[in-house]
């Protein structure tokens, strides 16, 4: 078993419902800090105390807020118990004041290697040993752009150039955010020459699919999934041509599935980017399997999505970062 620090797990608490942790706590109850902000230096940042705002249940893993207590009761929020919503029909939704961020240590099995991703991995790293200097160009949606996160540094996108930046310390890494909110696949790729192969990357993170899924029942996907993969395909076929960029698909979060425009086959669209990532032997960042794991252990949809909706928030975003990690 291995020691490991979860920071910032990310937590909204309705009335005093025990919340699901990611883990259990090693060392019990005494171990869990709670705090208000992502970032623990903030100058607002507060130190929630365990028994007067929260308590925790060492045994099964369980967190909740205390009715008396200073965190913020998620019950109030307008889309708490709503089974489907249309985002529209409400002025705000962001569960921003509502999030706190727990910090505890947790034990873990040894990891199990996946073979085929560490060979991706070798050949990311081979193209980026020798360089001086690596620009890495981020195309996607909003949530590329880290939207609603108000603090740069806990985006993905950023996270992922100090990652590059701490592997390859002798290598300045410049980041150039090429992604547009509400965008799908078809329109990055008709950007794509200008906006990506014109500035000749070292390495391009291609992050699509939550705007592609949009549907409802009566309309069904905005882009079908047989489409959004050939736009990829389309994507790397010409990145390849032009470049000798190393590519990095990016599996899309989950949306909430209550909300109106969450489309039933959202798994397909990160089956086809796993599907191109064995055929062009390019690098997966497998987000989607990780968050498939932490609704399973049991974390809400509000705990991950900053508005509920569909964009991420800091621990939705480190689960990204995470994703990419595994590649260096």
């Amino acid at each position: 078993m291995e020691l490991r620090s979860q920071m910032g797990e990310a937590f909204v608490f309705p009335g005093t419902e025990k919340q699901k942790m990611r883990y259990r706590p090693y060392g019990g109850e005494s171990g869990v800090q709670l705090r208000s902000h992502p970032d623990a230096l903030h100058p607002d940042n507060r130190q929630f105390q365990q028994g007067i705002d929260y308590m925790v249940d060492g045994e099964d893993g369980t967190i909740y807020r205390m009715a008396r207590g200073a965190i913020p009761n998620w019950a109030v929020h307008p889309l708490y118990g709503q089974e489907r919503f249309d985002h529209r029909d409400y002025e705000k939704i962001s569960n921003a004041t509502y999030t706190v961020y727990a910090d505890y240590d947790y034990k873990i099995k040894q990891v199990v290697v996946d073979e085929d991703r560490v060979a991706d991995a070798s050949n990311l790293m081979k193209r980026l040993q020798e360089k001086p200097s690596i620009s890495l160009v981020v195309l996607g949606d909003s949530i590329t752009m880290g939207a609603e996160i108000p603090d740069v540094k806990f985006t993905f996108a950023h996270r992922f150039a100090e990652q590059l930046h701490s592997k390859f310390s002798s290598s300045e890494v410049t980041l150039s955010m090429k992604a547009i909110g509400g965008e799908t696949s078809g329109r990055g790729l008709l950007r794509l020459q200008e906006d990506v192969i014109a500035s000749r990357p070292d390495v391009v993170t291609i992050g699509y699919g939550m705007n592609d899924q949009n549907g409802d029942v009566d309309r069904g996907n905005s882009v079908p999934p047989s489409e959004f993969e050939q736009h990829i395909a389309a994507m790397i076929e010409q990145l390849r041509a032009q470049t000798d960029a190393a590519i990095i698909l990016i599996t899309p979060c989950l949306p909430n599935p209550s909300w109106h425009f969450a489309s039933r086959n959202v798994a397909e669209y990160a089956d086809s980017l796993r599907r191109l990532a064995i055929h062009f032997k390019v690098a997966l960042a497998d987000v989607q399997k990780l968050w498939v794991a932490e609704l399973a252990a049991g974390k809400s949809n509000a705990s991950l999505l900053m508005n509920n909706v569909n964009h991420p928030n800091e621990y939705g975003h480190s689960l990204y970062a995470r994703a990419l990690a595994e590649l260096l």
